[in-house]
């Protein structure tokens, strides 16, 4: 399967329909659009680097769901998503060079919560690691509430350190964790939170959680078996990676994932960014 072209046919309705929604949210010349085709460009980038070095990832979230609903970018999303195994993302943590883990002259990966793809002048590309999730329920609790803990306490000490604690959207739930977040520093909390991952990994394990990020690893659990076979897909003109089974793994996350939702999931990325700068080296060659 690895390598196999995924053809996603999209029917006639729905392709005036997405016309239009680009009409609305992502015309040829607008901020957005101006970014999405720099982390296109980055991910053409990241995925040069990872066929030269024989690493295996696949598009992931909303960059999946994207290819398959609209072969590219969702009109109004601002970000993108790669799953990696834990196998392979050592392989790409053995590749990074330098202070600034740089992969390449024009791609680096930034390391916080979870590491980000990084191109200049900026980038938002998530990579989402996929560990282990052990079969047993008590394991699987431990392991899964230790994670969501130590995420709110990176998170929370990140939010002391900036100052910015009030301006949390849920003010009681970090309240209650900020006496805990300041018993250790940011990066303490982190390194907690890194190993956590490795916890239980030689108890028997059919599913992977992504435990870098609080909503993944309360939500959703992925069958391994269905993150083990690659294929490729169209997104936004170009063949990227993604898992053969993306139609289970899209279910998991999104259910119905061909039915547009009621209600739109906008980052706000664009608004803080000077879009000037991305004018140049968003032109997708």
């Amino acid at each position: 399967m690895d390598g196999q072209f995924i053809e996603i046919q999209i029917p006639e309705n729905n392709q005036k329909l997405y016309t239009e929604l680009k009409k609305k949210y992502n015309p040829e010349g607008s901020n957005l659009r101006i970014y999405q085709n720099h982390l296109t460009k980055t991910l053409i980038e990241f995925d040069n680097f990872c066929k030269d070095h024989s690493i295996k990832y696949s598009l992931a979230y909303g960059t999946m769901l994207g290819a398959v609903r609209h072969k590219g970018f969702i009109p109004w999303d601002d970000d993108a998503d790669i799953f990696m195994d834990r196998e392979n993302y050592e392989k790409l943590n053995q590749l990074m060079r330098g202070e600034y883990h740089e992969l390449t002259p024009n791609l680096s990966v930034a390391m916080g919560i979870r590491p980000e793809l990084w191109s200049p002048p900026y980038a938002y590309i998530d990579i989402f690691i996929l560990d282990k999730s052990p079969d047993n329920l008590i394991l699987k609790f431990i392991k899964k509430s230790a994670a969501f803990i130590a995420y709110s306490l990176v998170k929370a000490r990140g939010r002391i350190d900036d100052k910015s604690v009030v301006k949390w959207r849920k003010i009681k739930f970090w309240y209650a964790v900020i006496p805990f977040a300041v018993l250790a520093s940011k990066k303490r909390w982190a390194a907690f939170m890194n190993r956590v991952p490795f916890w239980f990994n030689k108890a028997k394990s059919t599913h992977y959680k992504c435990f870098s990020d609080a909503r993944a690893v309360m939500k959703e659990t992925y069958k391994m078996s269905d993150c083990q076979n690659y294929s490729n897909v169209v997104f936004e003109n170009y063949k990227f990676s993604i898992f053969f089974e993306y139609d289970s793994l899209l279910k998991v996350t999104y259910g119905d994932y061909m039915t547009l939702p009621k209600h739109l999931h906008v980052h706000g990325i664009v608004e803080g960014l000077d879009i000037e700068k991305f004018k140049t080296s968003s032109n997708v060659k």
